[in-house]
Formats: structure tokens, sequence, C-alpha cells
């Protein structure tokens, strides 16, 4: 019979070689594990503005979509990434310090202008890539995304009906005066006729109440960056 203290120094060396097991097998992993988090975000780029073929995806992305980064004021930030920005260390800084990516889609003469955007859903972070037309004010398509919504409820913001009714309406007013789209509570909503409305979900209001933060705040920020392309 093996005494205690054997047991114990057993039980310690056991331990410690399954943790080192582990640790090697998560760092061996690691590069893979971005890579496809990589992909999965230019998936979700591409897929605001045109179907996505898994097979030739990252040939498109470089093909088609140019990254820049500016200032709330507007001015481009010459030398910064925007595919490597953290979005959500981004938004802890002050406005004035901020960096605001922006990916510009061109294809066959047409040109999307995708805006990354980050907000708080009631369950954890949600997010999504809103695509403007050539007018930089009209909705050409919108990725919805979210860690920990719901199923049901909250999770349907990122399943294709509800994305497909963004399209086409409007983040500013006829005047000029930016509005974006808020989502009404509930579903049902007779939002026909209205550019600045969609309609929502049953049972999710905390997770539409955190889209509508995100589309009007974040978006928001991006008006002097859309008005200096626009110039």
């Amino acid at each position: 019979m093996h005494s205690n203290s054997y047991t114990l120094r057993y039980a310690i060396f056991f331990t410690a070689g399954v943790a080192i097991i582990l640790a090697l097998a998560a760092s061996s992993l690691r590069p893979m594990q971005q890579q496809n988090i990589a992909q999965a975000k230019r998936a979700s780029i591409l897929q605001s503005v045109m179907t996505v073929n898994t097979e030739t995806l990252e040939q498109d992305y470089n093909s088609f979509i140019t990254e820049r980064v500016f200032g709330i004021d507007g001015q481009e930030k010459v030398g910064e990434s925007a595919f490597a920005l953290d979005l959500k260390k981004e938004m802890k800084k002050a406005d004035d310090v901020r960096s605001f990516p922006l990916y510009i889609f061109n294809k066959d003469g047409q040109t999307r202008y995708i805006i990354p955007l980050q907000g708080k859903g009631l369950w954890g972070p949600i997010s999504a890539f809103l695509a403007l037309d050539g007018d930089l004010n009209t909705i050409s398509g919108v990725i919805f995304g979210h860690e920990k919504e719901t199923p049901g409820l909250g999770a349907e913001i990122n399943t294709a009906q509800f994305q497909e009714q963004f399209r086409g309406k409007k983040i500013f007013t006829d005047s000029g005066e930016f509005a974006s789209v808020r989502i009404l509570k509930g579903s049902g909503n007779n939002v026909s006729g209205n550019p600045h409305e969609a309609d929502g979900l049953t049972g999710a209001t905390m997770t539409t109440n955190g889209v509508n933060k995100m589309l009007s705040e974040e978006v928001a920020r991006y008006k002097q960056v859309l008005t200096s392309i626009n110039s």
C-alpha cells in the first residue's frame, strides 16, 4: 500500500502533466483558431454586400475590399490597419483619439461602404457590418452577430429574414439630419414606407434595445467620416 505522501506526489505530478499537455495543445491550436476568426470576419464583411463563396473567400476579399481608418473628425489615419483594430478596445477610448475602421467594396463599377459596429445585447456583445450604397445613406445590407443571445428570441438578429428588412432603409433624413434606423418593439409592426423603422422581435426587447443603441450612437460617430468621403 502506498503512503499518503506518495499518493499526494503522484496526484500533483499527474495534474501538472495534464496541465502542460493542455497548455501545449492550446498553444499549437491558437494560430489555427486565429485564422478561423479572421476568415469568419472576412466572410461577414463580404456577406453584407455579396454572396460569399467559401472557396474564393480570401481572394474575393483581397480583390474587392479596401481598408481605411479615420478619426472622428473625418481625417484618415494612414498606417493603421482597419482589420487589425479591436473595436471593443477602441470603444473604451475617448472619441477624439479613437480610430474608426471602414471597409470599401468595389466590384463591377459598384461601390459600397461597410461600417463595423459593436454593442451590448442581453447576455453579451453584439456586432454588425452595415453596408451603405454609394450615396452613403441607403443601407444595401447588414450582417448582425452575437455571442450569447437567447435562441429563438434575441438570437434571431442574425437570421436572413430579420437582416433583409434593413435593405433600402436610410440613415439620414431628406434634409441631411442623422436619423439611423430604429427597431420597433415586438413583431408584426407596419414599417412599410418608413425609411427609418424596422420590425422587431417578439420577446427580445433587451437585444433590440442594444441593436438600436448600436445603430444610433455608433453609426452617428461616422457622420464626419461619411461627409469627408462624400466631399
